[in-house]
């Protein structure tokens, strides 16, 4: 593992390229409204369920991490949370990602996810998310 030393963040690849960002989590949830931020709050507790977790903000998103970074939140809409969780494999037999596509260049697979509701952390989900996890902590 390395951990870049100008924003300390831990990746698994020596010198991986990345955007180091003078902003916060906070930066990027300023303007969002009540229902969003509640949806974000509660999505991240579901993770912190299943173990510690830190979170970075880069210009674009919020990065979720356990060792390294294994789920991204992308966008936060009026009652809205999107949320992309990379896989090496195609997880095509779900009822809950909206978009699955290969990253180009990568034998990675973004699966979209939109939560509009607290509901929409089911079972299925919650699983994906557990997977999400395990993968954040395989280094």
């Amino acid at each position: 593992m390395w951990e870049c030393p100008l924003c300390n963040r831990i990746f698994k690849n020596n010198h991986q390229s990345h955007f180091c960002a003078d902003k916060s989590v906070g930066d990027f949830l300023t303007g969002k409204s009540d229902s969003s931020l509640a949806l974000f709050d509660y999505f991240i507790s579901k993770f912190e369920e299943i173990g510690p977790i830190k979170l970075y903000a880069t210009k674009s998103m919020v990065v979720i991490a356990a060792d390294i970074g294994f789920a991204y939140v992308i966008n936060l809409g009026k009652s809205f949370v999107d949320v992309v969780l990379p896989f090496k494999e195609l997880h095509e037999d779900n009822l809950c990602f909206r978009k699955m596509a290969l990253v180009p260049g990568s034998n990675d697979y973004n699966h979209h996810l939109r939560i509009m509701y607290k509901e929409d952390i089911n079972e299925e989900v919650f699983e994906f998310m557990k997977k999400a996890y395990a993968k954040g902590k395989n280094v």
